[in-house]
């Protein structure tokens, strides 16, 4: 009896630890085999109602267990679906935050790059001329650009331009190498990189970065690698702005730095038509009477405070109203024309020349005494002479008077000057025409 006691017990422990355990089919049939073993050890006695009890107490406390345990996992369960909620909205949380921040970056990108562009437009707006928009240009780029260095590239007018700048010590840039640049008359003098990189902006019209040796094969001392961005002309890259040892993420900037600068440019591009429209002559090319005279007295007060000579020559065409009586007005155009080309083409560039009027020219020799200027006229002299003029249907040739004054010899004032050149030009014409006399005071007697 003893036994099937114990056996009844652990029947129970088995039948509680399924409910712990196990599935709740396994608890049921569990419980089904303890009552049967209770009834058949008379463990429990049907009869009594302590009997009942016992069973009643020996099958529920197992099924309790199972619905307490079940209840716990529904509990865990739904634990666990709400810390996978409450991950869920942290990540969205956390992605939104992402977004935002991605969003402020590119805002403070975008305000930056306003900022930017203003500066620019601010320090380059004032500048009439190419190399004073690249001056300009140089007080801010060293705040916007980590590059060791500038160049403004701009070959679109008849005479390519070239300005370079290098980073000093105190992180400030200077122009370096004007005299390389272009010289009286000639065209700038490009490095083998700088052509290399004139063709890429030509070709490709974008702006970009290289190593120094895939574009040449001499590098420039202490540059390694280049960066530059189009500059733009009515939608045609015109030239480049280029920036030595640039960071590969300050090429937007250097973007948005030229764009600026095209637009600048187009601006002196216009300022320069106007102005050319108001100080030079539509027939000849030439400056006109009036801008002349501005400028030549300009040049003679900077002779006279640096105490060097300057030369005046009056220049009159020979027998030119002959011409236009002969062969009419538009064949002497075209001499005055070919004349004008041609004097202009043999002179420096520091020299003035304007039409004076009619067919009268006069040229300022800048820093060229009465000895200097005489052997430049000659050769003029003799250019005009020797060069054959077609007009129209005609062949023609043409001869020219000459007359010189010099600073400070022959006059103080330019308005001296001319006067004394225009009286030596009358000598020459009453002499005989096509010839270079120089002002004495007996030349006009």
């Amino acid at each position: 009896m003893r036994v099937l006691m114990v056996w009844t017990v652990l029947c129970w422990m088995l039948v509680m630890a399924s409910g712990l355990l196990w599935d709740r089919r396994y608890t049921q049939v569990l419980l089904l085999v303890l009552a049967v073993v209770a009834v058949a050890t008379r463990t429990v006695t049907l009869t009594e109602w302590t009997g009942l009890a016992r069973l009643l107490i020996l099958g529920l406390s197992p099924w309790l267990l199972v619905s307490y345990r079940e209840a716990a996992e529904r509990l865990k369960d739904e634990l666990h679906a709400q810390e996978a909620q409450q991950t869920t909205k942290l990540q969205d949380a956390t992605r939104f935050s992402e977004e935002i921040q991605k969003a402020n970056q590119d805002a403070e990108a975008h305000i930056a790059a306003i900022t930017d562009l203003y500066r620019v437009t601010k320090e380059t707006v004032r500048a009439l001329h190419v190399k004073e928009l690249f001056d300009a240009s140089l007080t801010i780029a060293p705040r916007l650009l980590s590059a060791g260095g500038l160049r403004l590239m701009d070959w679109s007018g008849d005479k390519p331009q070239l300005l370079r700048a290098r980073r000093r010590m105190d992180g400030r840039m200077t122009v370096v190498g004007e005299g390389d640049a272009h010289s009286a008359g000639e065209p700038a003098k490009l490095l083998e990189v700088e052509e290399a990189i004139m063709r890429q902006v030509v070709s490709l019209g974008q702006p970009a970065s290289a190593a120094v040796r895939e574009l040449a094969s001499v590098a420039p001392t202490g540059i390694s690698r280049m960066a530059w961005a189009p500059l733009w002309r009515e939608q045609k890259a015109v030239g480049a702005l280029v920036a030595d040892e640039l960071p590969e993420q300050q090429l937007k900037t250097l973007s948005i730095v030229a764009n600026q600068l095209s637009l600048q440019l187009s601006r002196i591009q216009l300022f320069q038509q106007v102005e050319a429209l108001a100080v030079t002559d539509a027939l000849t090319g030439l400056f006109v009477r009036n801008y002349f005279m501005e400028r030549a007295r300009d040049e003679i007060a900077r002779c006279q405070r640096l105490n060097m000579p300057s030369t005046v020559l009056m220049i009159d065409l020979d027998r030119f109203k002959e011409k236009n009586d002969t062969y009419g007005h538009l064949v002497g155009d075209v001499v005055l024309r070919d004349v004008a080309r041609l004097l202009q083409r043999n002179l420096r560039e520091i020299d003035l020349i304007a039409r004076y009027g009619g067919e009268e020219f006069i040229l300022l020799l800048t820093e060229s005494s009465a000895e200097q200027a005489e052997p430049i006229a000659q050769r003029l002299k003799q250019l005009v002479e020797a060069h054959p003029i077609r007009a129209y249907d005609e062949l023609l040739t043409q001869t020219i008077s000459m007359g010189m004054a010099s600073f400070p010899n022959d006059g103080r004032t330019l308005d001296e000057l001319v006067e004394h050149a225009d009286q030596a030009l009358y000598a020459a014409k009453r002499s005989g025409r096509n010839q270079v006399v120089r002002w004495i005071p007996t030349s006009s007697t």
